[in-house]
């Protein structure tokens, strides 16, 4: 039995790298889908590569359209992904953007008689049609930020997303993957804390922190990248910092990779749920409640 539960334990195991997985996602914003924002971008892809980072860039639906729109930008974005680099996606639901006066990127599964009329016309389809759009990138869409924090808007998850990425705050940063549900799906989600709460001192006192298992995720905008020269500078130095943890960038994975590396798989979820059964069953083998005993811990019989 002994030997059964290390040969499933290691499993497991055996995924986890000795020190803490760091993810950095890079949200591509509705309102910044312009040239000079893909440009700014492909800045921080160059320097995040001289270090070994491989970027999660979750990715709106203006960003996809641009892209696709154009020849030079497809083939950077298809060399990033050939590369190792994630592209997810990011959704800007209907029902937060009416509680919080954020943009709606035009997208969701709420019945259309359900938007309010001046909205209505900002409607460009339901969430398929969302990921129908996603999906011409090159790869495969895995994980998204989706900013379903709204009741209502836990209907706009897609089924064939698997993993997602969740949180802006400081303790979020320090995280492993929970089992949680929307509109009926089980979704692994992790989380990520915005770059921006700590300076990078902090944010590399956080990673030294963490432990064997543990995700440590910071997200950021492009815009706050391109924002100024001392954000650049930041973004730079937490990428040298990443780095010097561990040149071989074995480490420094994408949400899926990480997911991936610490979510157990179901074949052994399955088997360990099995072991506890055969547990059970043998300790009430080897101590019958018909026989008394002269003590409550259980023994090899004789």
């Amino acid at each position: 039995m002994a030997g059964l539960m290390l040969v499933l334990a290691g499993g497991v195991a055996s995924r986890l790298n000795a020190e803490p997985y760091a993810v950095f996602v890079v949200h591509c914003e509705p309102l910044n889908a312009v040239p000079s924002s893909f440009l700014d971008l492909l800045d921080m892809v160059v320097k995040a590569d001289q270090q070994q980072v491989r970027l999660t860039i979750d990715l709106t639906p203006p960003w996809a359209q641009m892209i696709l729109a154009n020849p030079g930008f497809l083939n950077s974005v298809t060399q990033w992904q050939q590369a190792g680099h994630e592209l997810g996606v990011h959704h800007h639901p209907y029902w937060v953007s009416e509680t919080r006066n954020t943009t709606w990127d035009g997208y969701t599964n709420t019945p259309l008689e359900q938007i309010s009329i001046n909205k209505q016309a900002n409607y460009l389809g339901d969430m398929d049609d969302y990921l129908s759009l996603l999906n011409q990138l090159p790869g495969t869409r895995t994980s998204g930020t989706l900013g379903i924090n709204h009741g209502q808007d836990v209907l706009d998850w897609p089924q064939e997303l698997l993993y997602s990425a969740y949180g802006h705050e400081l303790s979020h940063i320090v995280s492993q993957p929970q089992m949680v549900e929307y509109a009926g799906h089980d979704v692994w989600q992790m989380n990520h804390g915005l770059f921006w709460n700590a300076p990078p001192a902090q944010l590399e006192a956080i990673y030294h922190t963490a432990v064997s298992g543990d995700i440590v995720a910071v997200v950021t905008h492009v815009s706050n990248y391109a924002e100024s020269s001392q954000n650049a500078q930041a973004v730079d130095d937490y990428f040298a910092f990443l780095g010097s943890q561990d040149p071989s960038g074995s480490s420094l994975v994408t949400v899926t990779q990480a997911m991936n590396l610490t979510v157990p798989e179901p074949t052994t979820l399955s088997l360990l749920a099995l072991f506890g059964l055969m547990i059970l069953r043998w300790r009430g083998l080897r101590c019958p409640r018909t026989l008394p005993r002269p003590s409550h811990t259980c023994g090899p019989l004789r």
